[in-house]
């Protein structure tokens, strides 16, 4: 049995490129390309990545990874290099840059997947906390470093005190301290952790299975979770329950689907 993105043939764009790009069946990965710098994210980086991004969700790929070369999956934001201070123009469109990357990540209409090594620190943390699963190598470390070097990373806090709660995040933050992959998958950041030498045949096994699944599955269950991660529990029970009689009317019946819950819109504006 063919896995899609295992047994497929692959089509590579921008190879040597910042961000490589390997298009196989519905899996499309995205890889970190710059080792030489720690795959910092700079402008060209940041650009590089949301032109791939863009393309897999274009191409209707049904699951989209994130990696990366080299020792370190990513070591944060590379500011750009001026002669000058910094002009609140030219810092806005850096963090435009920046947050324009995760919001294409976090809106991608089908399952995201970021397969992190090594250093995962500030930005590059913040990048692959907004997948659906993030699978960590056994040695990889995050860290948050932000704080300690004079900088308080309110973009990271703002996304990642709705994942794993203020107490936990503030002691990354003032400490900045490396957390190995276990404590990470305790406190939330990370799915599941995988022995280094095997991570990458277990995303790309991974990867060809969920792209097996009915997408319109897939995206009525992260839309789902996404919502229901912002209301009460009552109100999201209440629309557990009418997606879910929309999903068994719409399987076994050939009339038209019963009018969508209120959330399916929420991710890539696809129904």
């Amino acid at each position: 049995m063919n896995r899609p993105g295992v047994d497929r043939p692959v089509d590579r764009i921008g190879s040597g490129q910042p961000v490589d790009i390997q298009q196989a069946g519905p899996v499309t990965t995205c890889t970190l390309n710059r080792p030489e710098t720690g795959n910092k994210l700079d402008a060209t980086m940041l650009d590089a990545l949301a032109g791939g991004i863009t393309r897999a969700r274009d191409a209707d790929a049904r699951v989209l990874v994130l990696r990366a070369a080299g020792p370190d999956f990513c070591l944060g934001r590379q500011g750009p290099q001026l002669d000058a201070p910094p002009t609140p123009a030219v810092l806005n469109a850096e963090f435009a840059r920046v947050q324009g990357v995760n919001e294409l990540v976090e809106d991608f209409p089908g399952i995201t997947v970021s397969a992190v090594h090594g250093r995962v620190f500030g930005a590059g943390a913040s990048l692959a906390g907004r997948c659906d699963l993030v699978l960590a190598a056994a040695s990889a470390r995050l860290a948050f470093p932000e704080v300690p070097n004079g900088i308080a990373p309110t973009v990271v806090a703002s996304y990642f005190v709705h994942r794993i709660g203020r107490t936990a995040l503030l002691d990354l933050l003032l400490t900045g301290r490396e957390v190995d992959a276990s404590e990470a998958q305790r406190l939330g950041l990370v799915s599941r952790v995988v022995d280094d030498v095997g991570v990458d045949q277990t995303v790309a096994i991974l990867a060809g299975d969920l792209a097996r699944y009915d997408p319109d599955v897939v995206r009525a269950i992260t839309s789902f979770i996404d919502v229901a991660a912002t209301v009460s529990p009552r109100t999201a029970v209440r629309l557990g329950v009418a997606e879910l009689v929309n999903q068994m009317v719409d399987k076994s019946s050939s009339q038209e689907r019963p009018a969508a819950s209120p959330f399916e819109q929420t991710r890539g504006g696809h129904p």
